[in-house]
């Protein structure tokens, strides 16, 4: 009776009949754990936020990578499904999207979870974190990389005599005192040069197109000055020593001088420094200054340059009235006196001293691998872009980059070498999206995401958008491999994908009132991380605009959402940027205007270009108005869509 009360025990399945799960998803058939099969995502796979894909008899073309001890499915698809993978990505991508659209969504905790399409893009096109596309087979090398180019020159001499150039160009009486010839020791020409700087050589076809790209245009007149000159006929060697090109005591300023160098370290050397905690460019660099006289006018130079601006500007029509704006600099009242007196006089003045410095300061090799040198070129980039002359900054732009490649310098190199390599790629990065040509870096970081600081995601930012700035320029957008074209876009969408996926908590929203009903702000603080998200969804929109569309009909509405999404990141941060907050005003700028484009509903048209204006009248860069130029290409879209 005791065994009948415990009721008949069911026969035992054996293992070819049922033991094992047949249907349930991929990923727990490989980690050996049990699947409740649960679609479109089992509780295994939600809990571990892994991927989960469910496989099938008849789908042959996905198999698993036992090799992965994680779990990880990796496809293994055909040639067709490959074409077709963008799709997936794009629609997995806008899929998540919505936790931007909606800070407060339940889903949000879910965001960080990569899905399935964007895994697979990892597997399928994905060659390696920032590796750029192999260049069109037209895209031949420029004999601007040969002997006789800036690849094979002394960087630094070769930058210097680009800036005499110009100087002597812009004013005649101009003269660099006293005029000397080069010694034989920094020759640009002399055969001891090449092999001592092997970084100036391209190794690879990506690094060629860089150089390429930033290759100067040959001038004889400079090249006859950059022969070498004979030993016997050249002066006597110099000590190259720091102090040969340096002060031993700190430099004493003037009443004019300590206002301006006040007015870089507080504010202008901050902004430059926006994504830079540390801060090298406001708290080293001055202090660098402080001995190198060179490096100390370029300083004043520009915090001259960019004072003057805001003297020249300081009425604007305000609803038809001329209204005084407030100083951003809260000038003391014992200050003003001396502020009145800076101009672009003033400004020009420190320029062409610099260069006089210069003059004597290149004929020591050590000084040309200096930070001083890198910091005194930057400053002279940035104040060319200040001063209004895209064609001189881009110019400016190119001796940077070939300085800091004489020196080896880029992203990971520490201290104030890395926060100059990082300003200079950002003001490449605007230049090089104005003009559509690749950018002039072939730096790749190194660092896992793992390892990254919230900081260093800001700048991580930069680098993926330089990458889609290459992607959207002439140079990649011209080739006839639209096959090439959708896996790097592919590629592209999963790195972006990828940061996001990584980001701290720091960089989400946080609650705000809608006080919009067009573009309702969005608050992430603080303002660098929220920067960051606008380059992020700025990337995103050069990706998607440049990317080409084969997929049909879903594929162009996922593409839409994609867009729509990432106006709505870049707009709603800016609605959120405080007047004050020059650095976050200009990044803004830079978004929205890069956003334009991807806008066609009027009222959405209307409200980017009244931010457009707000920014620019905010920064007082760049002096031809942004506005006007994205309404003309707002016109030529309308009379294409009218007449088609």
């Amino acid at each position: 009776m005791a065994d009948a009360s415990r009721g008949i025990r069911k026969p035992r399945k054996s293992r070819g009949r049922g033991l094992r799960a047949t249907t349930g998803c991929l990923v727990c058939k490989r980690r050996h754990v049990k699947c409740d099969e649960v679609r479109p995502q089992c509780g295994p796979c939600a809990k571990g936020q892994r991927p989960c894909i469910y496989g099938g008899s008849d789908d042959v073309s996905q198999q698993i990578d036992a090799s992965s001890s994680d779990g990880t499915i990796h496809r293994v698809t055909s040639p067709q499904s490959q074409i077709h993978e963008p799709l997936r990505v794009l629609v997995d991508a806008c899929h998540q999207e919505q936790n931007v659209q909606h800070p407060t969504d339940a889903s949000r905790g879910k965001s960080s979870t990569t899905s399935p399409g964007l895994s697979s893009a990892k597997a399928v096109s994905r060659h390696g974190q920032g590796v750029s596309p192999l260049s069109p087979p037209e895209y031949a090398p420029s004999p601007g990389t040969e002997s006789s180019s800036a690849s094979t020159r002394l960087a630094p001499l070769s930058w210097f005599e680009l800036l005499a150039n110009d100087a002597a160009n812009a004013d005649r009486d101009f003269l660099l005192s006293p005029p000397q010839r080069i010694p034989p020791s920094v020759a640009v020409e002399s055969p001891v040069a090449l092999p001592q700087s092997p970084v100036l050589q391209p190794h690879n076809q990506r690094e060629r197109e860089s150089f390429q790209a930033a290759s100067f245009r040959r001038d004889p007149e400079i090249d006859e000055r950059l022969v070498a000159v004979p030993v016997e006929d050249g002066p006597a060697a110099l000590p190259d020593e720091y102090s040969s090109w340096s002060t031993a005591t700190p430099i004493e300023l003037s009443d004019q001088g300590h206002f301006m160098f006040n007015h870089f370290v507080r504010t202008q050397g901050a902004w430059i420094d926006f994504f830079d905690p540390t801060l090298q460019l406001s708290t080293t660099l001055p202090h660098l200054a402080l001995r190198n006289i060179g490096l100390m006018k370029a300083l004043l130079a520009l915090s001259a340059r960019h004072l003057s601006l805001w003297s020249e500007t300081n009425q604007y029509q305000h609803n038809g009235t001329a209204t005084e704006k407030a100083n951003p600099f809260d000038i003391a009242d014992s200050e003003k006196e001396v502020a009145s007196t800076v101009n672009r006089n003033v400004a020009v003045q420190y320029y062409y001293e610099t260069l006089q410095y210069l003059n004597k300061a290149m004929h020591y090799p050590s000084y040309t691998r200096s930070a001083e040198l890198l910091c005194t070129a930057l400053l002279i980039s940035t104040y060319e872009m200040v001063d209004g002359s895209n064609y001189d900054w881009e110019r400016h732009l190119k001796g940077v980059f070939w300085i800091q490649r004489f020196q080896n310098n880029n992203g990971e190199s520490g201290g104030v070498r890395q926060g100059v390599w990082w300003a200079w790629l950002r003001q490449d990065v605007w230049v090089a999206m104005r003009e559509r040509r690749r950018v002039f870096s072939f730096f790749q970081p190194r660092k896992q995401y793992s390892m990254l600081d919230a900081a260093e995601f800001t700048c991580r930012a930069y680098y993926l958008l330089s990458q889609c700035v290459n992607y959207a320029s002439r140079e990649e957008s011209e080739t006839t491999d639209i096959q090439q074209r959708l896996e790097r876009g592919n590629e592209l969408l999963f790195m972006l994908q990828e940061w996001k996926d990584h980001l701290p908590r720091e960089f989400r929203p946080l609650p705000q009132k809608q006080t919009a009903e067009v573009f309702p702000p969005i608050w992430i603080h603080p303002s660098p991380y929220a920067a960051a998200v606008q380059l992020h969804s700025l990337a995103r929109i050069l990706v998607v605009l440049h990317r080409p569309s084969i997929g049909g009909l879903q594929d162009y509405r996922a593409a839409q959402r994609l867009l729509a999404a990432s106006v709505h990141a870049v707009c709603g941060i800016a609605r959120m940027v405080k007047e004050n907050d020059i650095p976050a005003s200009l990044v803004s700028l830079n978004c929205l205007f890069g956003a334009g484009m991807s806008v066609h509903a009027p009222h959405e048209r209307t409200a980017l270009l009244d931010l457009i204006e707000i920014f620019q009248r905010r920064v007082r860069w760049p002096a031809d108005s942004l506005r006007k130029e994205l309404e003309s290409e707002y016109q030529k879209d309308e009379l294409s869509a009218f007449a088609g």
